[in-house]
């Protein structure tokens, strides 16, 4: 049975049809593998994740209860979904008591906040101030959302006043009102008048 012309044409359009069509879904694919890898960089000979967003000028407020219990502010945000992470820079977080008073104000060059837990990481010229003028200064710290408390494992000092006491490792409110010094604890009461000679002491603050 023969052939004509206008099927010849009719079967060589579908057949082009097709091979379009399996070439479309070939490039939908491999755009899509390149989306993911382009997520990727490679920092150090590593493979980083880059993040699904950046905000400048971020901020978030954390409640309980229907009252605010923290405050995060940061110069910039870069936030991963698929890990439920944000890193941000140059931080300020504060925090409020059941009255919606402020307890203290945390400073640090680098946070992250796990979006899961509310857990807080700071690091890089860490320094939290209380309402009362109490300050602890540290390399890194944690804020435990669960335990309502902050903790470090690395060198700390904390000034009250004339007194400042020095050691490794802490666990204590935001507030600086309850805290204690894991080991290597030393203090120093520096008198109020100021021609008495500074004393150094092992005494513990709790």
């Amino acid at each position: 049975m023969g052939v004509d012309a206008q099927t010849m044409e009719i079967r060589t359009w579908r057949n082009l049809q097709l091979i379009l069509w399996i070439g479309g879904f070939a490039l939908t694919i491999l755009a899509g593998s390149c989306s993911r890898e382009e997520r990727e960089a490679q920092v150090g000979g590593q493979t980083t994740m880059l993040p699904d967003q950046i905000i400048t000028d971020f901020e978030i407020t954390e409640t309980a209860f229907g009252r605010r219990d923290w405050t995060m502010k940061a110069d910039s945000a870069y936030l991963y979904d698929r890990r439920n992470l944000l890193e941000a820079k140059s931080i300020e977080v504060t925090f409020y008591d059941e009255e919606g008073n402020v307890r203290s104000i945390l400073r640090a060059d680098y946070g992250k906040l796990n979006r899961s837990s509310d857990d807080m990481e700071a690091r890089g010229h860490v320094v939290v101030t209380s309402s009362d003028g109490v300050t602890l200064e540290t390399s890194s710290l944690t804020w435990l959302n669960e335990q309502r408390k902050i903790v470090s494992d690395d060198s700390v000092k904390i000034t009250r006043r004339h007194d400042v006491l020095t050691g490794w490792g802490f666990r204590g409110d935001p507030d600086l009102g309850t805290f204690t010094i894991l080991r290597q604890m030393k203090a120093t009461i520096r008198p109020e008048n100021p021609s008495e000679k500074d004393e150094p002491t092992g005494s513990s603050y709790r």
